[in-house]
């Protein structure tokens, strides 16, 4: 790079068109302007640089942080704005310091990435003095205040001349009209919001929330006497006829309504009360609050709010603020895809967790943040990249990524000061939201023709997609790669345009792009009772929408009933739910009091299943031939969300299917039979485009629970149980996609090759189909010389790695020739485990049954591997082991210790506890089994006592509780394991009388009922026709087909 520092006639900005570099596409010359000459921004730009001195002055020290480190090199610019805006409003003058900290930091956010660049170029040119990075710095600051070098950088990125300019004309205009309607409004405010109060204006902060509409946000105002208000450019009549909503209410509950707040609403614009966050005085503070939020969440839900999260409430005493409720009477905007709309994310999006009020997780690689008005996430660290500055002030300057502090809201109360637990309120908020929705009811006809009619024709907001996604783009466009050519700055913003997902759109791109050109984040509003839709610059979408948002709301108060109130109280706890931070794959605690003893037979357990059955079939949620449900998914075995239920087996519809379709094929109930057959209807659909998309599959995985192998075998069972031809049909590309996704898949049973392999065989006794041995020989030979799993567990350790490979082995061996065409697959299968494994193509059954069943021969030793190893510890603390880097799975006995007495905290379920381990050892084909006086009898007898002598537990679910356990015995009894046989029937007359005394208990957090097969009563409705149907009902914890029942 050349200095140019000395020569400032050469300066691009002397030349008459260098600015027209800077033009968005549509922009012609001196047709943009007025007056035929420069446009304003260009003037503006001009004038700075002609104000600079040709050498830059010596900056002060440098004591900001991130991009403000660069304030020195703007300030000529916020000068200029200065200038302009104290010479038409004169008052401006008192307020400018908050008005220059702003746009300050507007247009370094907009320099930054261009200056940084710049830093690094001179500094190789060898132009910076200093012999320190923070003084070589400042001597950057130095050239980039001299006339000739800034000139110079801007030359090269005009785009950014333009950004920089027109940010400060736009705030010239916002302030300046902020100003003025504040004093055509003065009185009125002394006589309202200001109590009286003629103050002098001594404080004007910018930037409360998003830019809109030409450079215009929220702003607050401070006074000389202490008193603060908020200034809003958007329309205020929603926010006043909330108001008028909350005293409608309060009328019917005096003590329980929320306050209103304070309001002057004028034409597009108006005032609102400033609110304070104040800790509560005491305990009953606390508790009336959350009841008030319940009651607030109750109107929210009537009015199809949403968006309400931490920055929108604020806690004031025992009083919870909504400070903005422009989203309220927001449409449900439809997804597309191949499978049409699902009914399941059609009732998420109409309930109560749309409101943002309830816990609200974001997802990131870092973690969950819940951003939502009950959680806020104060001071905890945002979970996706954020970009950020390293070595600002220093000529290493660099732009990073990472998690960032989260600043959260002031929406929390607080007590004794602290902010309090707010999952230690549940009942509270519960309490107000079903003493408010009550009210509803009881005065609906007078809610739908008074305070719900006046909210027609108030402007409300639709927010199109996250405002992140907005906020994202506009930083990524500040780069300079997109600053040096004005045509191109469209392209900055194209990919909105990938986004086909909803409907709409693809109308609203070419009108976000248009404002984001412009530097705002965009805007969509409608009247709540119109169809159309208004951008930020004024142009109307005629009929976007499919139903005005005061219709959506008036059909929705018309439905409240008993039944969606018990619905919406389902959602309240499933969201409460999401925020247990700690995941654990073990046994819930005892159950509080006594469990009466029954005596259940085959019959007693089906009426139970049945009852479960009926309750699936009762909270479907349907639509056009599809049914669905939405329940509680712990996704990489981290966070709990509330999600309508995807296609995997453990917890998606596929599980919850295959409990229906089994309990109708053993009562001969159509409805259940009926419900399994809507709920994977389009199964065949999706397998297709996985099959088509390998990439998707991947994602997906191949596992035998949480993969594409779950869904293989849910597949070929349901095909079986409702004979349905078009699931059959679909097999081959359900397995090709499941070839595709193991290609990277880990070696476990849940989420990998052991799973699919699994499931494999179990597609190939069910439908006989050739691409199932085949897959099954390639899964056998890649896990038989893959890694083993460090945790000695089934559903991810060793336990069900070395289950998958016996299974595979004996399969192989005992089918022969006896396969047909298919038979060399399997064959093959077999004979390449044992190569691995023991070097003895026919024993490969007897190795890894061998590792299991704790007898090892040369082979067999060969084969345990790190499992033998992980059982010499203390194997029954009930510490899960590691699953996707956190901890999981608990140790199994090893021989040495197969004869000590179980603690009764042991971990005994399946997931990762002894029951699985126990499980695979009694099931592995072709073993030696339970023979006396063996290890694995041994382990048997003491795992049947332990549970025989357990108390009931909190959880009845199969991954980690009771049914779980249970499969175990089942298994065990089926052999002819006395200690099982006695140990199955005490067990199973304890969880009878726990079910009918305190009810379902899911695997869930706080035991939320959720309809997946291993965490809910899906799965706890199985395993009850497993315990009394043992040879009816194939095991699905042993992934086993039709016709094999534990054997």
């Amino acid at each position: 790079m050349s200095q140019t520092v000395e020569r400032p006639e050469q300066a691009p900005h002397e030349a008459p068109a260098w600015w027209t570099a800077a033009r968005l596409p549509g922009e012609a010359g001196a047709a943009e302007t007025a007056g035929g000459g420069r446009p304003g921004w260009a003037r503006l730009a001009d004038s700075v640089l002609a104000s600079l001195p040709v050498d830059g002055d010596w900056p002060a020290p440098v004591e900001a942080d991130g991009d403000r480190v660069f304030r020195h090199a703007v300030l000529p610019f916020a000068a200029a704005a200065r200038e302009l805006l104290v010479e038409r409003v004169p008052a401006a003058e008192g307020v400018w310091a908050g008005v220059e900290t702003w746009l300050c930091g507007q247009l370094t956010a907009l320099a930054a990435r261009t200056f940084v660049v710049e830093l690094h170029s001179a500094g190789k040119a060898g132009l910076l003095r200093g012999t320190t990075g923070r003084d070589r710095f400042v001597d950057f600051l130095r050239l980039l205040g001299g006339r000739g070098y800034l000139t110079e950088v801007l030359g090269r990125h005009p785009l950014l001349a333009r950004l920089l300019a027109q940010t400060c004309l736009r705030t010239v205009e916002a302030v300046a009209e902020l100003l003025t309607r504040f004093a055509a409004d003065r009185a009125a405010l002394r006589d309202g919001l200001l109590a009286g109060s003629a103050a002098e204006l001594s404080e004007l902060t910018l930037g409360a929330g998003d830019v809109h509409s030409g450079g215009r946000a929220v702003a607050l105002l401070g006074f000389a006497d202490g008193r603060r208000l908020v200034y809003k450019p958007r329309p205020l009549g929603l926010l006043a006829r909330w108001g008028e909503l909350l005293r409608w209410f309060a009328e019917e509950r005096p003590g329980l309504a929320p306050r209103p707040l304070g309001v002057l609403a004028r034409d597009g614009y108006g005032w609102a009360e400033y609110v304070p966050a104040r800790p509560c005085a005491d305990q009953a503070g606390v508790e009336l609050f959350y009841r008030r939020q319940g009651a607030l969440l109750a109107l929210l839900y009537a009015l199809d709010a949403t968006d309400m999260h931490c920055e929108n409430l604020v806690a004031c005493g025992d009083q919870p603020m909504l400070v903005d409720v422009e989203t309220l009477f927001h449409p449900a905007f439809t997804s597309l895809t191949r499978n049409g709309p699902d009914p399941a994310a059609a009732a998420l999006h109409r309930s109560v967790a749309r409101t943002a009020l309830l816990p609200t997780l974001m997802l990131g690689e870092h973690g969950a943040l819940d951003v939502s008005a009950f959680g806020g996430g104060n001071g905890e660290q945002s979970p996706g990249e954020v970009p950020h500055w390293t070595g600002a002030g220093t000529d290493d300057m660099r732009l990073a990524h990472g998690p960032r502090p989260y600043a959260g809201g002031a929406n929390r109360p607080v007590l004794a000061g602290a902010e309090v637990d707010a999952g230690m309120y549940r009942q509270s908020l519960l309490s107000g939201f079903r003493a408010a929705y009550e009210s509803l009811v009881d005065r609906r006809a007078e809610l739908l023709e008074g305070a719900l009619a006046r909210f027609a024709g108030e402007e409300i907001r639709l927010v199109m997609r996250p405002t992140q996604v907005y906020a994202t783009l506009l930083t990524a466009a500040t780069h300079p790669a997109h600053l040096a050519d004005g045509a191109a700055r469209p392209e900055a913003f194209a990919a909105l345009a990938e986004d086909q997902g909803k409907a709409h759109l693809p109308a609203l791109v070419p009108h976000e792009i248009a404002e984001l050109c412009a530097g705002d984040v965009p805007v969509f509003t409608a009247a709540a009772d119109s169809v159309d839709v208004t951008t930020g610059t004024g142009t109307v979408l005629p009929g976007l929408l499919a139903a005005s948002g005061l219709d959506q709301a008036r059909a929705k108060i018309a439905q409240l009933s008993a039944e969606d109130l018990r619905e919406q109280e389902w959602f309240v706890e499933a969201t409460l739910a999401t925020r247990r931070p700690e995941v654990r794959h073990s046994a819930g605690t005892p159950l509080p009091g006594a469990v009466a003893a029954v005596v259940p037979d085959s019959q007693h357990l089906l009426a139970l299943a049945s009852a479960i059955g009926d309750d699936l079939v009762a909270r479907a949620a349907h639509d056009d031939g599809r049914a669905n449900w939405v329940g509680l998914e712990l996704l990489e075995g981290r966070h709990w969300l509330v999600l309508p239920m995807g296609a995997g087996l453990a917890e998606g519809y596929c599980g919850t299917a295959l409990f229906l379709a089994q309990l109708g094929d053993l009562t001969g109930t159509a409805r259940y039979s009926e419900l399994a057959a809507k709920a994977v209807r389009t199964l065949p659909v999706l397998v297709e485009v996985l099959a088509e998309h390998p990439e998707l599959a991947r994602e997906v995985g191949s596992g035998g629970f949480f993969g594409l192998g779950g869904i293989c075998y849910a597949l070929a069972r349901l095909a079986s149980l409702l004979g349905d031809s078009a699931l059959t049909a679909c097999l081959p590309a359900a397995i090709a996609a499941t070839a595709a996704a193991d290609a990277a898949a880990p070696a476990g049973v849940g989420e990998g090759t052991a799973g699919a392999l699994a499931a494999m065989h179990a597609v190939y006794a069910e439908s006989g189909l050739p691409e199932a041995a085949a897959l099954a020989a390639t899964l056998s030979r890649r896990l038989a010389g893959a890694p083993r799993p460090t945790a000695p567990g089934f559903l991810w350790g060793t336990a069900g790695v070395d289950w998958a490979l016996g299974r595979a082995g004996t399969t192989a061996d005992s089918a022969g020739g006896g396969l047909g065409r298919a038979g060399a697959g399997l064959g093959w299968a077999g004979a390449t485990a044992a190569d691995s494994v023991a070097g003895d193509p026919g024993r490969a059954g007897a190795a890894a049954a061998n590792s299991l069943t704790g007898n090892p021969g040369e082979a067999g030793a060969t084969a345990r591997g790190d499992w033998a190893a992980a059982t010499t510890a203390n194997p029954l603390t009930g510490n899960p082991g590691e699953r996707s880097g956190q901890a999981g799975a608990t140790a199994g006995v090893g021989q040495a210790g197969a004869t000590a007495a179980i603690p009764l905290d042991a971990n005994l379920g399946w997931c990762s506890g002894l029951a699985g381990q126990v499980l695979a050892t009694a099931a592995a084909p072709g073993s030696a089994g339970l023979q006396p006086g063996t290890a694995a009898a041994r382990r048997a007898d003491a795992f049947s006592t332990a549970v025989a002598a357990r108390p009931p537990s909190s959880d009845q679910s199969l991954c980690h509780g009771e049914l779980g356990t249970l499969e175990a015995l089942v298994v065990l009894a089926g052999q002819g394991h006395e200690p099982a046989v006695s140990a199955l029937r005490r067990a199973t007359s304890r969880l009878v009388g726990a079910v009918e005394g305190h009810g379902l208990q899911c695997g869930t957090p706080h035991g939320v009922a959720s309809p997946g097969l291993l965490t809910g009563t899906g799965g706890i409705g199985f395993g009850l026709l497993r315990v009394g149907f043992a040879e009816r009902v194939p095991s699905v914890l042993l992934l086993e087909p039709s016709g094999l029942t534990g054997k």
